[in-house]
């Protein structure tokens, strides 16, 4: 499995807990804290793309540009 997923020029790192037994996720490279958690890999992987587009919906709604200059883009 890899370390680390990508998604709309975000990446997260992958963590397993071993107490809770899940995978657990931080989003790199954005001072504001995003983190998601799912029992298998393919709830991971969609938990991380909700919690992408809502950061970038939450953004763009709230008229503040995304803080990973890769997101950002006309109309951001």
């Amino acid at each position: 499995m890899k370390e680390r997923l990508s998604y709309r020029g975000c990446t997260a790192r992958v963590q397993f807990d071993p107490h809770d037994h899940i995978l657990v996720g931080h989003v790199l490279h954005i001072d504001e804290p995003i983190t998601f958690h799912a029992e298998s890999l393919a709830e991971f992987t969609a938990a991380f793309h909700e919690a992408i587009d809502d950061y970038l919906a939450a953004t763009r709604d709230g008229g503040a540009r995304p803080e990973n200059t890769s997101l950002r883009r006309p109309g951001y």
